[in-house]
């Protein structure tokens, strides 16, 4: 996984060095989707990886949160990254938003997991299924396929 994770910094960076500067990259529509979307896929692909052991105490849970926070955030830099044509600006925008928040719901079940409060944790969890559907519809309004088939990640 650190393999991956550098794999994943290094094109980042290949792709901003291509662009001649550190901000975000314009794109046209179409490569906004192409690379939302494999951007999403290999968050899919992590965050399955994650989860495909159910942690065996409050310990793991924390440790699993934390992984799926780091994958969430690494995604949302590369999404961050791009900046989309003028007429999909606000959009964009919108789902990047709703993404942040997707993200500090997954930062408040971190912090009920290392407190070890099931309760904050089941509502953190709770909090973030309710906001799919949101992410959802603002991904499909974009073009996004696979960011907006809600297979278990942000």
């Amino acid at each position: 996984m650190p393999a991956m994770k550098a794999l994943v910094i290094s094109l980042v960076g290949v792709i901003l060095a291509a662009a001649g500067c550190g901000g975000p990259q314009k794109v046209s529509a179409a490569e906004l989707v192409q690379r939302g979307d494999a951007i999403c896929r290999e968050l899919q692909d992590k965050f399955n990886q994650i989860q495909a052991q159910p942690p065996a105490n409050a310990s793991g849970a924390v440790d699993q949160t934390k992984d799926l926070v780091g994958a969430a955030e690494d995604a949302q830099s590369s999404l961050r990254d791009m900046e989309a044509p003028q007429p999909l600006q606000g959009p964009y925008e919108r789902y990047l938003e709703a993404r942040d928040r997707a993200i500090e719901q997954l930062k408040a079940g971190q912090d009920a997991a290392e407190n070890q409060d099931g309760t904050a944790y089941g509502a953190a969890q709770q909090a973030l299924a309710q906001s799919a559907p949101r992410r959802k519809q603002l991904a499909e309004s974009l073009g996004f396929r696979v960011c907006s088939s809600n297979r278990g990640a942000v």
